[in-house]
């Protein structure tokens, strides 16, 4: 610990707290014990003791995330105005799912490995308030996995080296190795931490990130209209660990700070009357959910970062890398209440659920056979459709880029990019591709190469200069069809190329990208959703079938978009997004089911990286592993050290072929013993 914090407080209202404590309490709070093994059955957590009940049927967990828990809270000086820095020290490393210490499967019988921060699952929770500057020294203590750190909704606005994206802005961290992050906060709202190489997200190595803004009169305004907040963590569970997943889904659960199998109701209980504030993250790896609450309807008021204008559901889909905070006012009768997720666009698995039990209601336990919250159909896209169209950003004007949405067609610079899919001539496996081209990692940081490229005597001005090992995204597919209709592939015959793609760009540029679904090479059109490292951007449109320019620009929202950072592109449909390029660097863009990602489903934006400053030194060569700045260069503020304690239904016209290879060529680090495992075990396909 660098200063001896006196006064802390907390950045939260959650249940209702307010921490003024010495750092000694908070290690005596850590200390407090906790009970996670499957024999006992039960969760103590600081005051709250859970009851759990179990079910051989029974495959989900979901559990609501409380900030007095064994994960140390974030906090920072008492003097608002100043900036903080924020310190964590995390390390990651191998845990087994059961043992005398620890339970965290499901069914309570899995022993698979899992990565974890802090042996804690989902791992600890980033609280800080903008501008404030987080430090993370991460220690890898995995004796066989590389990581990266990606800090999803944070744009790392002229910090383009943190954004943690292994090969694209810095190099992993090699095994037993420590990276430290440090980087300014800009952005409040919902966001989440996570892994960014191979299937590490799966195997629990992520967590939720709480940005505030005191300053800020919206969220001030905001913060009058709740009295708590909890934080529900959706994410779901394979019974193979991350290399070794590809396999069925077997097990999905959301959950938050303290691990419960299968059921959990809180015994402190929800207060009548009161209002709270779920923000929630969805951490999936692979589907999308519908979340619900039994008799209550919620109000949607924040998407990932954007306050939107109130509108309330009865049902809420999260697609994999969303985030929503919905407030919901208990104003039942005093009861038991199931809150409870369905899978969405994929025909089968299992509901989670938690149960949300008001204070002074009956000792009575709901049974697994309900009644629960009604969802929609697994193939039912009108209640995505009908959410999309609804949420729309309020006070639009108050956004710095909102004037892209009034921006004259020439000044626009637009692409229409198209997902297929193709055999891998040399593997056999399938692939992803966008507009004919197969992204493959790079062998060193992209941010690296484009930047020395840029530097290199005679190199021409950019966007002209060439990036030595990538190639330029066309921006529209080279051979456009009708991509409503079935596809029939000799091998290779729609990914062209198979290397690192770019979108070169320019600072200041407006770019407008329409995302446009086709079928898969077993003729069905899945959901994919989309991010933008770096960038928040406007949904302003969306719509079925095949973009048309002439005819689909008309129905533009250019009034109140939705500002958001990850955007679902529906089967067989198209959505267009708009947005400034005003972050200079190197900005991954993706589809966040990681398998697809893997497959391919990627490219980069690469905004002006002749304006970039130099590299760190973990940026120019995989063998250094520090990302901070030296400490002279370190800015000025309060040191708050906040570590914590220690198969395809052919039938399925969503569902594309689901046990294909989640590697196929990918250069992550054993990416071949997943290959060839994935090859003994006899799981050919994924989708």
């Amino acid at each position: 610990m660098r200063v001896s914090v006196k006064l802390l407080k907390s950045y939260s209202k959650s249940s209702g707290f307010t921490f003024i404590i010495h750092y000694e309490a908070l290690n005596k709070i850590r200390s407090m014990p906790l009970d996670r093994s499957c024999e006992n059955n039960a969760v103590l957590m600081h005051i709250n003791k859970s009851q759990i009940s179990l079910s051989k049927n029974t495959v989900f967990t979901m559990i609501a995330l409380h900030y007095v828990g064994p994960t140390l809270i974030s906090v920072f000086a008492a003097t608002i105005a100043d900036a903080a820095i924020v310190e964590y020290n995390w390390t990651l490393r191998p845990v087994r799912a059961s043992s005398k210490d620890t339970s965290f499967s499901v069914d309570c019988n899995l022993n698979r490995l899992m990565l974890l921060i802090n042996d804690e699952y989902p791992g600890p929770t980033l609280r800080a308030q903008v501008n404030d500057t987080i430090r993370i020294n991460l220690v890898n203590e995995d004796p066989s996995q590389s990581f990266s750190l990606h800090h999803h909704g944070l744009h790392m606005f002229g910090q383009p080296y943190y954004d943690g994206t292994a090969s694209a802005s810095q190099c992993a961290a090699n095994v037993l190795q420590t990276q430290v992050y440090e980087f300014t906060v800009n952005e409040a709202g919902t966001h989440y931490w996570h892994g960014h190489m191979a299937m590490e997200r799966g195997d629990g190595y992520e967590g939720a990130i709480i940005v505030t803004d005191p300053n800020d009169m919206r969220e001030t305004e905001l913060e009058a209209t709740y009295d708590e907040e909890e934080v529900i963590f959706l994410q779901d569970w394979y019974h193979l660990d991350g290399p070794l997943s590809v396999q069925d889904l077997m097990q999905f659960l959301s959950f938050g700070l303290g691990i419960l199998n299968l059921l959990s109701s809180m015994e402190e209980g929800c207060i009548f009357g009161k209002t709270y504030r779920l923000r929630i993250i969805g951490g999936q790896t692979l589907i999308g959910v519908n979340f619900a609450i039994s008799d209550h309807n919620m109000t949607i008021v924040e998407v990932e970062g954007t306050l939107c204008e109130p509108f309330e559901v009865s049902s809420l889909d999260v697609m994999p890398g969303q985030r929503f905070s919905a407030l919901v006012t208990m104003d039942k009768d005093p009861d038991s209440y199931w809150a409870t997720t369905s899978v969405r666009y994929r025909s089968s698995g299992p509901y989670g659920g938690i149960i949300f039990r008001y204070k002074g209601a009956p000792e009575t336990n709901l049974t697994l056979n309900g009644p629960f919250p009604d969802h929609p159909l697994w193939n039912e896209t009108e209640p995505t459709e009908v959410l999309e169209r609804n949420l729309v950003t309020k006070n639009i004007d108050s956004y710095p880029d909102h004037d892209v949405l009034s921006a004259d067609e020439n000044a626009i610079r637009r692409f229409v990019l198209v997902t297929t899919q193709a055999t891998d001539q040399a593997s056999g496996m399938l692939r992803w591709a966008v507009n004919n081209v197969t992204y493959v990692m790079p062998p060193k940081p992209f941010i690296f190469s484009a930047y020395e490229a840029c530097n290199v005597e005679g190199a021409a001005p950019w966007p002209e200069t060439i990036v030595p090992g990538s190639v330029v995204l066309p921006e529209a597919p080279p051979n456009p069809w009708n991509y409503t209709e079935p596809v029939h592939e000799s091998v290779g015959s729609y990914n062209k190329e198979s290397e690192p793609s770019m979108i070169p760009a320019v600072e200041g540029e407006i770019i407008e990208v329409i995302l446009q679904n086709a079928r898969a090479l077993n003729n069905v059109s899945e959901m994919h959703p989309w991010h933008l490292h770096g960038y928040s951007f406007y949904v302003i449109g969306r719509g079925n079938g095949v973009y048309d320019k002439e005819n689909d620009m008309s129905s533009y929202n250019l009034e109140n978009p939705i500002r958001r950072d990850t955007v679902t592109l529906l089967p067989l449909g198209w959505t267009a997004i708009r947005f400034r390029a005003t972050n200079v660097g190197v900005w991954t863009f993706h589809c966040t089911m990681t398998a697809h990602l893997l497959m391919g489903m990627e490219t980069l934006l690469v905004v002006s990286p002749d304006r970039l400053e130099s590299p760190p030194p973990g940026s120019r060569a995989c063998i250094e592993t520090s990302l901070a700045y030296d400490e002279s260069n370190t800015s000025s503020g309060t040191t708050i050290e906040a570590s914590t304690t220690t198969q395809a239904n052919s039938d399925d016209p969503y569902n594309s072929d689901f046990e294909d290879t989640v590697t196929s060529g990918s250069l992550f680090k054993g990416s071949a013993i997943l290959i060839i495992i994935a090859s003994i075990l006899g799981y050919s396909h994924f989708d």
